[in-house]
């Protein structure tokens, strides 16, 4: 069971609280007496009802909330595979490594990993694609996931 569907059988729990206590407090106050229940409503009871309310309505919000964010990381997850797809296998590999060094990182560290030659190949290859910005700082280069990548991807 997911912690999703667990806070929603709270919330659902506490909704079903909420009405019975809610249904007693005013069948007290109306003077009904048919059942013949003991009087069970307390002088507290509007800290029950604002307690079971709020733990209604945060839970309510907490699985509404979880869905779109489970959404959204299956759109991204599907991106990504599209993405992966596209690139070839040394693009990929730079890729992850740029995503990996929180969507930063220059090309010196890359050219430690594969030669000079081929770094620059597969950087330019990656620009022309629109996926990374190459900035000049200095004597190196600073490699920079594009932004709307780097929202979605860098954790």
């Amino acid at each position: 069971m997911r912690v999703r569907d667990f806070i929603l059988i709270i919330g659902g729990a506490s909704f079903l609280t909420l009405i019975i206590s809610l249904s007693l407090l005013l069948a007290d106050r109306f003077q009904v007496r048919g059942c013949g229940c003991p009087k069970v409503v307390s002088h507290n009871f509007i800290w029950l009802f604002i307690v079971l309310a709020i733990l209604f309505v945060s839970s309510l919000l907490y699985y509404l909330f979880s869905l779109k964010i489970e959404k959204k990381e299956k759109v991204i997850t599907k991106n990504m595979e599209v993405l992966s797809s596209i690139l070839d296998k040394d693009e990929n590999k730079f890729l992850d490594l740029i995503i990996k060094n929180k969507g930063k990182m220059e090309q010196a560290e890359l050219s430690k990993k594969y030669d000079k030659i081929k770094t620059h190949r597969i950087l330019k290859k990656l620009q022309e694609k629109n996926i990374i910005d190459i900035k000049k700082e200095g004597k190196t280069n600073k490699i920079i996931l594009k932004k709307e990548l780097r929202e979605e991807l860098v954790k």
